[in-house]
């Protein structure tokens, strides 16, 4: 969990990095370009882009959720063809991770293959389930579209995701394995390269 979290704030100090204005005086990175231009939009259409996503838990918990977000933390970085969904909302959190991205598709998520991860955290993380759990375990993404908004450097990217097995992280409360079902996104999705 400790390592989920430091993970989740080196993304998050990227990004404020790029946006306070990546890149040193004189030199203009394709990064910094993209944020400023991003930067540059008012701060109405920005509130206006909610990112969304729902899933079923069966298992160890049984239950559905939404999550819902008004700032866009996911990223798309095609020059590394990194794959990031980070979404959190009411102390729920999904992370999807993978690199070998490469537009609408199918993809199969598995850490030893692609570096893969799906992570879902309840309570602030105090219950959580991680692909990282179990190495042979796999999940399935599919992104079905993937189209430019009126705001320049971010995308609205949608698709589905699956799960059959998601193994516990929380060592203060292990849990029985979660099957992830009926998995939807529909994100707002910055888009750095």
């Amino acid at each position: 969990m400790l390592t989920r979290l430091s993970h989740r704030l080196a993304v998050l100090g990227a990004l404020l990095f790029c946006l306070a204005g990546c890149g040193q005086t004189g030199a203009t990175s394709s990064i910094a370009q993209t944020a400023s231009r991003a930067t540059s939009t008012s701060a109405v259409s920005h509130s206006q882009i909610v990112s969304t996503a729902s899933f079923t838990l069966t298992g160890g918990e049984n239950a559905s959720y939404t999550l819902r977000a008004t700032m866009p933390t996911s990223k798309l970085r095609h020059g590394h063809r990194e794959f990031t969904i980070n979404l959190e909302s009411a102390g729920i959190s999904l992370f999807i991770v993978f690199y070998g991205y490469q537009g609408p598709g199918s993809y199969t998520l598995t850490n030893a293959v692609n570096g893969g991860d799906t992570h879902i955290g309840l309570q602030n993380d105090e219950r959580s389930w991680d692909l990282f759990m179990q190495p042979t375990a796999s999940c399935g993404l599919v992104v079905t579209s993937e189209t430019p908004t009126s705001t320049t450097g971010i995308d609205e990217l949608r698709g589905t995701f699956a799960c059959t097995r998601l193994f516990s992280s929380s060592p203060a409360d292990p849990q029985q394995p979660v099957a992830v079902q009926h998995g939807t996104f529909d994100l707002a999705i910055i888009v750095e390269s």
